[in-house]
């Protein structure tokens, strides 16, 4: 019982502080999008059709590629702090803006499309910022305790989102949710301004005073960020499996709608209201699943890393949906095995799945790290949803239902395949970090080992024979005892 408590409240002292500010920050900021998105959600499958719905899959990932290469040319050139408050402060204007031109029947029409692809703007750019200011701050120690901590401040946060959005939306409407989420962000605005002890989190680069001036030079430099990441093996196979699992989730959220617009229809009246019961079906499927994914990430999820380590967490996500798509397959689409398609995004991501990614990143150079996660998280993401929009869009006009759930299954062991790839690169990464001339990667890839041992080839560790620096000696002889050659360790480490 006390592992579990331990598990579900991980901090120590020095932490307390800052680690509950940033959960009770993350926690508003996503309870507030969810509210918006529940909204634009129901207004546009209500007002323009589910059949649609695969357009905006298209829209959204273009505006969520503008943005992601917006953060990636601001990451290194503003201070953490400051991009958190300029971006709190343009969510709550803008939110308010649409809000005020829904509200006018000459454009509400035309500006309600918008809502939908800003609201999930919105929930993709809330966790690229808050992941890349957190993942500076804290070492790899730090990130396995905190990260799967801060994971459950999402899942709150969708959790007080979807309660809110249930209670409201038969008192203001849901075409009026926009307006609810900006007060959201205005609370977490004033908030990061009364809070003076937030570190600024920034980087070196930010203080480069021959950083290259001009469009070509700059053009140049943010090319140079992207050749570092896509040239990174681990980070190429990573971003592949990333691609996969928002491709696989876009097609499940798409076949999750179909089956609630088919039952919300059926049990509401005509007109506005269908579009109050929809959001409270929505609600409700949302709240119910982020209660479970809440319980497992407070009690399971730090049990799970350290047990079987962070490569065969990232195995969950695609079993799931290769048992769920072969299921759907089989028995048709309905509204069962679509929430079952739908507890993917819903439970698996936030409770398992992004912690485990979030980890990933502790084997790569702190030089490239911040960008590597706008760019896989912002523009690798982007793309695949685009994809599985055309997918979608071309799969309805051409062929079935059942057809799509066949194609799922397939990508889904394509997708299982990567995850078994992605742990041998994971592995052999931790044992190249181990000699590396960063002391920081040289202690996060001696951390990584208690967990990830199995990952980390038997021959690689032998291979390392006196190179080991001092500073890991230690874990490299805790890691090959436990793998029972303790001969070899004796080798290793004199």
């Amino acid at each position: 019982m006390r592992r579990l408590l331990r598990d579900a409240m991980p901090l120590r002292r020095g932490e307390w502080g800052l680690a509950l500010f940033l959960y009770f920050l993350l926690t508003v900021m996503v309870g507030a999008d969810w509210v918006g998105k529940l909204g634009a959600d129901a207004l546009f499958v209500k007002r323009y059709g589910v059949q649609n719905v695969p357009w905006m899959y298209i829209i959204t990932p273009i505006a969520m590629l503008a943005v992601s290469a917006l953060i990636f040319f601001f990451i290194d050139r503003m201070r953490r702090r400051t991009m958190l408050l300029l971006y709190v402060a343009a969510v709550t204007l803008a939110s308010v803006g649409i809000q005020y031109a829904i509200s006018f029947n000459s454009i509400g029409n035309i500006v309600q499309p918008i809502s939908y692809v800003f609201a999930h703007g919105v929930k993709e750019t809330i966790y690229i910022l808050f992941w890349v200011y957190a993942g500076n701050l804290y070492d790899s120690e730090q990130s396995r305790r905190l990260f799967p901590f801060f994971a459950g401040s999402v899942l709150v946060g969708k959790i007080l989102g979807g309660i809110v959005g249930a209670a409201i939306a038969p008192i203001i409407h849901a075409e009026n949710f926009i307006g609810a989420q900006a007060v959201g962000f205005f609370v977490c605005f004033i908030a990061l301004v009364l809070y003076r002890r937030l570190p600024e989190g920034s980087s070196g680069v930010v203080k480069d005073k021959h950083r290259p001036q001009g469009i070509k030079a700059t053009i140049r430099e943010s090319a140079d960020g992207y050749r570092a990441v896509t040239s990174d093996p681990l980070l190429r196979t990573f971003g592949v499996g990333v691609f996969f699992w928002y491709f696989l989730m876009q097609f499940a959220n798409f076949l999750y709608l179909l089956g609630l617009d088919t039952q919300s229809s059926a049990v509401a009246a005509a007109g506005t209201g269908q579009e109050d019961v929809f959001s409270q079906l929505y609600a409700s499927v949302y709240t119910s699943s982020s209660l479970v994914a809440l319980a497992i990430q407070s009690f399971i999820t730090s049990g799970l890393l350290r047990r079987i380590g962070i490569a065969w967490v990232l195995f969950f996500l695609p079993l799931w949906y290769l048992v769920t798509y072969a299921t759907a397959t089989y028995w048709n689409l309905n509204i069962v095995t679509g929430i079952a398609l739908q507890l993917g995004e819903r439970i698996w991501i936030p409770a398992l799945h992004r912690p485990a990614s979030e980890l990933v990143y502790s084997q790569v150079s702190a030089a490239i790290r911040p960008r590597a996660r706008a760019f896989l998280s912002g523009g690798v993401n982007a793309f695949g949803n685009m994809v599985a929009a055309v997918a979608l869009i071309v799969g309805l006009r051409y062929s079935d239902v059942q057809t799509l759930l066949a194609a799922g299954t397939g990508l889904s062991l394509v997708y299982l395949y990567n995850a078994w790839h992605t742990r041998r690169l994971f592995g052999g990464r931790i044992a190249k970090n181990l000699t590396s001339p960063d002391p920081e990667l040289r202690r996060n890839a001696a951390d990584m080992l208690s967990s990830e041992g199995g990952a980390v080839p038997d021959d690689e560790l032998r291979s390392l024979g006196g190179r080991v620096p001092a500073d890991v000696e230690h874990g490299v002889r805790l890691a090959l005892t436990r793998k029972g050659i303790l001969a070899v360790a004796a080798d290793v480490t004199e």
